[in-house]
């Protein structure tokens, strides 16, 4: 199992794409710098599955409450953790949660600078595309609204995440 961490911005991302020589298109975009902040862990294989929960801030009290959500998602299976470097992924409490429960998880972390080998950054790219690129957004509960509706397709629908992750497969 991956797991990363993102921020969906309110703004929405402009990004480039196709239009009439000459006339191009204007993306409103609120004078804001709100966001939302995102922790997601995604399996791999013919039937992938995907986790998220919506946090405050990405520090350990909120990495641990993911992980305690995903080990009682997996209650009979143990969990091999793929995630990057944050400091929040390694302090000591982070170490102080894992003793006793080496049977249920285990963490693994990728070298740095290296989300390639991360196939949960694949989800949040495929997110930004068909969710937020050039997209105009009110409110920020209206990207909340959005972004749950995407999450909920991916856990729904597993093929779709298996087009996503297919170089992972």
């Amino acid at each position: 199992m991956y797991q990363d961490e993102v921020s969906f911005k309110q703004a929405g991302s402009i990004y480039r794409h196709w239009a009439l020589k000459g006339v191009g298109c204007v993306v409103k975009t609120p004078p804001t710098r709100k966001s939302l902040k995102v922790m997601g862990a995604v399996t791999v294989g013919c039937d992938p599955k995907f986790h998220f929960r919506f946090v405050n801030w990405f520090n350990t009290k909120t990495f641990l409450s993911f992980l305690d959500q995903l080990i009682s998602r997996y209650k009979n299976q143990k969990i091999h953790l793929i995630l990057d470097n944050a400091k929040y992924h390694k302090g000591p409490e982070v170490r102080k949660w894992l003793n006793g429960k080496e049977d249920r998880i285990e963490l693994h972390y990728l070298p740095p600078y290296s989300p390639k080998f991360n196939a949960a950054e694949y989800v949040w790219k495929e997110t930004r595309r068909k969710t937020t690129h050039n997209r105009f957004f009110k409110t920020l509960s209206e990207l909340k609204q959005r972004l749950f509706r995407r999450f909920n397709r991916f856990q729904g629908n597993p093929a779709s995440l298996r087009s996503v992750l297919e170089s992972f497969a």
